[in-house]
């Protein structure tokens, strides 16, 4: 029915600074796409600046959905953190006649076929953005590929809300669902699924942005607490293989201040919004968990923080142990040097074989020494790797 309108608001956490000068991004065999500058209209009292790009017939071009019709497809860039991207739809079917289960599952539906068919279309958005300038300074987590071959978002993660918006609508919220405080029009069905009262109509798309706000606000920290625990866990699985990957304690020192900063950027909409966006924030916020989220996230990356200063102290174990070893190696070349030195002073009258034979002398002398001191250094460096090991 066209009076109920299907808005799924995905966020890809991103950590960037914007260039708004840029008036234009370039998608090859797609056209360009125009960013116009717009705000957070739910802020109250320091405004909060955005981008935003319609995306709706490069959608239509490109993606196919029997269940439903794309109504409007909206990327909306955050200030920091976060790209919002709007999906609105039209359904076929009545959706007053079902419950809060059955649209969390349509919904989960749509959402799944959808990120399939559009995953490639927003890559080449996100990477255009970057090649055009107007995502600067991105931070992407260590372990990975770096910022400037950086293609796309991990897909686990992209969080999502899912919103219907309705005149008067009459679907029963989950009895899971704490009874929390909302600011008005709006009603959480089950965590990351809203209903809102109010006017369908896809010519009121602004209007209906700026009111899912406060839920998408939410979601958007929480996409960017999951986005850092991914990075966080790639880290320790290769640390757990000993990968030489591109593990840097001062890189994700780096990436750890800037998750902290957008999280906490973000975080200010609790203080920033209005009286009504403010209480609907927060409501979200408790039936996502997004608290219990922000717990374990830092659990986990303090210990990788651990983890990363403790490889770091082996690698520099391994290489003054490999320093030694070339110092070792230098001083009985050395010796041998000095020893042939002392031999010829001494001896500036012996026979063509004599000289030979001192010099065999002297030579296999110095390669024992040497081989002594290289397989000592190495055993030395083995019996501490062991030891720190079995103190682990």
């Amino acid at each position: 029915m066209i009076d109920v309108l299907h808005v799924q608001s995905r966020a890809y956490p991103l950590h960037y600074a914007l260039d708004r000068g840029v008036k234009r991004v370039v998608l090859p065999g797609r056209g360009e796409l125009h960013p116009v500058p717009g705000t957070l209209t739910s802020v109250a009292y320091n405004s909060e600046e955005t981008l935003e790009v319609d995306l709706t017939d490069t959608v239509r071009a490109a993606v196919s959905l029997p269940e439903a019709a794309i109504v409007s497809c909206r990327i909306r860039i955050l200030p920091a953190g976060a790209v919002l991207v709007a999906y609105a739809l039209h359904h076929p079917t009545d959706l007053r006649k079902r419950d809060a289960q059955e649209l969390a599952a349509l919904d989960a539906t749509i959402n799944r076929k959808l990120r399939e068919a559009d995953r490639a279309l927003l890559g080449e958005v996100l990477a255009g953005a970057k090649q055009s300038g107007l995502l600067t300074h991105l931070v992407v987590p260590p372990g990975g590929a770096e910022a400037s071959d950086w293609t796309e978002v991990d897909p686990r993660a992209v969080r999502y809300n899912c919103h219907f918006i309705a005149r008067e609508p009459a679907w029963e919220s989950d009895p899971r669902v704490p009874n929390l405080v909302l600011g008005p029009h709006c009603q959480i069905l089950l965590p990351y699924t809203y209903a809102w009262d109010s006017d369908p109509s896809p010519e009121r798309m602004d209007d209906i942005l700026a009111m899912l706000e406060p839920a998408d606000i939410a979601v958007a920290q929480q996409s960017v607490l999951v986005g850092a625990s991914v990075g966080g866990l790639r880290i320790l699985t290769e640390l757990a293989r000993a990968a030489r990957g591109r593990l840097e304690g001062p890189e994700f020192r780096r990436f750890l201040d800037s998750v902290w900063a957008d999280y906490h950027r973000l975080d200010a909409y609790r203080v920033e919004s209005g009286q009504d966006h403010r209480a609907t924030y927060i409501a979200a916020r408790e039936t996502i968990g997004l608290d219990g989220t922000h717990e374990r996230a830092e659990k986990l990356l303090t210990h990788v923080n651990a983890s990363l200063l403790a490889e770091s102290s082996l690698r520099s174990a391994q290489l003054d142990g490999r320093l030694n070893r070339v110092a070792a190696a230098l001083t009985v070349v050395a010796s041998a040097a000095f020893l042939l030195d002392i031999a010829a002073f001494l001896m500036p009258d012996v026979s063509g074989q004599t000289k030979a034979v001192t010099v065999s002398g002297v030579t296999l002398l110095a390669a024992g020494l040497l081989g002594a001191t290289i397989f000592w250094s190495r055993k030395r460096d083995g019996d501490g790797r062991q030891g720190s090991q079995r103190e682990a």
